[in-house]
């Protein structure tokens, strides 16, 4: 993905501003959760409707106009803003110059609520005030956390302390003392000197002014007059609501978005956009979105991780036992031993050297305490308990196996998973089957579930592709007619595929083509080549008991393709399937 060039800095959070108090005297209809660091309050008035997104998120934190949010499950503070601000009015919306937080006041039917909205990278939050005092926040900060402030409910609320001078408040003869005291580059001198000033700003400031923005600031200090004027400048926009947003792209990909055009970024293709919201929402809901998969793919993989090494020293201690009770075998004999030469073995000796059955000695440790026939049956009662324990290690085994094969199925899933849909999905299985706990936001990002579906070069042949274990098991068995084609990489995990066939006979190259989307959807996507197994969805069997995914078949013919993707006929979203591996098509 192509890399962020701007920030929401305290400019954009001015131009957002204006665009939020055009909505004062709106009504709070409905407050949702569509993440976890996310509120959305959707506004009505006589002239229509909007919804304001304010997001704590430590690398994506903004509020903006939303044209579209999802609902998911509310925590604890979006319950406590759906009693004080459903049906509030918003009375007014400050922002203090400079400062990346935004207050909006709500008339609610206790009096007053302020909703501040704090924009400050990891230390991001928003909190509800009430007569001065916190009701609740996205995020809690007790003293632990912060020797600064806390945030919790009964506290006062006390602002976060500016530090450093804003660009409005700053003489040039403070700013030449700035960048006389450092040796740092002149954009990073301002950015650690100056409210409010993000790195893409600041360097835009410097540019500006006509200078290099990665010049020590030292040797810059006789430019302050310079650099002070463009500040100036900046304070006037922001003054005067003079802004003029637009976004930055890289090849078709928004990656960028600035209140006013920046001379920094003349480089890139840009176009100017309706409002600020408009280019942040662009620019930081792809950013953001993308982050949030790659977080929670990093939260699902930590979690295989750690259930595969369960899995695995489970299996080694099963495994070492098993060797044991081989080894056990050996008792029988000793004991038969020990029976037929009773007669000869001297009583109270700790052990004993007899002619095996193969001629060669074997020596016996023995209870000095007991006889030779009491050790003898002694060593019986033992070799029967290991005896009746074999079963029982190897079904253990065999579980073992399979977990090992359903979380090596799931790991190929969650690696190859692109979209957030993909990875709700993953997540609720997991949690079905216990491996990660269940979250309390249970609407998925968006209503369309379902296997991907893709149309080969005929027109009318279809191809369907689970995308989860439990999805597998649903096409395969409820989807797919018992004639219709199901094929699987072979000795990989991967996804089950159904080819829509009926009774008729697919063409060779109609398997070929539905095979190189069963390869694509697997562990073996990356392959030159690789085989892939097919038959009829009749010969395929789940295990009684068995994991999603697990299956047996029978009857297959394997054909060797190229993991790929149809042509432009493709239906759906081309991103990683279910797994499984092997002989038996499911993960056995």
């Amino acid at each position: 993905m192509a890399r962020l060039l701007t920030s929401f800095d305290s400019v954009v959070l001015a131009a957002v501003a204006r665009e939020v108090a055009a909505l004062v005297g709106s009504r709070a209809v409905r407050v949702a959760q569509p993440a976890p660091d996310e509120i959305a309050i959707d506004l009505r008035a006589p002239s229509g409707s909007a919804t304001v997104l304010c997001s704590i998120h430590p690398r994506w934190a903004r509020i903006h106009l939303a044209s579209k949010t999802a609902s998911g499950g509310p925590s604890s503070f979006a319950q406590v803003l759906r009693s004080r601000l459903e049906s509030a009015t918003l009375a007014g919306v400050r922002q203090t110059s400079f400062e990346r937080i935004l207050t909006l006041t709500f008339r609610t039917v206790r009096d007053r609520a302020d909703l501040i909205v704090e924009i400050m990278g990891r230390h991001s939050n928003l909190i509800l005030v009430e007569d001065g005092t916190i009701t609740g926040s996205l995020k809690s900060v007790p003293r632990e956390k912060s020797s600064v402030r806390e945030v919790l409910p009964g506290r006062p609320y006390v602002a976060p302390p500016a530090d450093r001078p804003s660009p409005a408040s700053l003489d040039e003869q403070s700013l030449a003392a700035m960048l006389s005291s450092s040796d740092e580059p002149l954009a990073k001198r301002l950015v650690a000197s100056v409210l409010g000033l993000s790195p893409p700003l600041a360097a835009e400031i410097v540019v500006r002014a006509g200078l290099n923005p990665e010049a020590p600031s030292r040797g810059q200090a006789g430019a302050a007059a310079r650099l002070w004027e463009t500040l100036q400048e900046v304070v006037a926009i922001v003054a005067r609501d003079a802004f003029a947003p637009v976004l930055y792209y890289d090849g078709s990909a928004p990656v960028g978005f600035a209140p006013f055009p920046f001379k920094s970024l003349a480089g890139l293709r840009s176009a100017p956009t309706s409002s600020m919201s408009e280019a942040v929402e662009m620019v930081l809901g792809q950013f953001g979105a993308a982050a949030r998969i790659e977080e929670e793919r990093a939260a699902l993989l930590a979690a295989i991780r750690a259930a595969l090494e369960r899995v695995e020293r489970t299996a080694a201690e099963v495994q070492r036992a098993v060797e044991e009770a081989e080894r056990t075998g050996k008792l029988r004999q000793h004991g038969e031993l020990l029976l037929a030469y009773a007669s000869q073995i001297p009583p109270r000796v700790p052990h004993v050297t007899l002619p095996g059955f193969d001629g060669a000695p074997v020596t016996i440790d023995l209870d000095p305490t007991l006889s030779a026939v009491e050790n003898a049956q002694r060593l019986f009662k033992r070799y029967g308990r290991v005896r009746s324990a074999r079963p029982a290690l190897e079904a253990r085994l065999r579980a073992a196996a399979d977990e090992r094969a359903y979380l090596e199925s799931a790991r190929a899933l969650i690696e190859q998973a692109l979209s957030s849909d993909d990875l709700f999905d993953l997540r609720r299985e997991l949690a079905d089957e216990g491996y990660v706990r269940a979250r309390k936001t249970p609407a998925r990002p968006s209503a369309t579930p379902g296997p991907r579906r893709f149309v080969l070069a005929d027109g009318t042949t279809t191809v369907l592709v689970g995308r989860t274990n439990h999805e597998n098991d649903v096409l395969t068995f409820k989807v797919a007619s018992p004639d219709d084609i199901w094929l699987h990489a072979r000795g990989t995990p991967g996804a089950h595929a159904i080819l829509k066939s009926g009774a008729a006979n697919p063409s060779e190259e109609t398997i070929q083509q539905a095979a190189a989307i069963a390869a694509y959807f697997s562990k073996a996507r990356g392959a030159a080549q690789t085989a892939v197994d097919y038959t009829r969805r009749r010969y395929v069997r789940k295990p009684r008991g068995a994991k999603p995914g697990l299956v047996t078949y029978a009857r297959e013919r394997t054909v060797y393709v190229k993991p790929e993707l149809p042509g432009p006929r493709e239906q759906g979203n081309p991103h990683a399937g279910p797994a499984g591996s092997g002989r038996s098509g499911g993960t056995r």
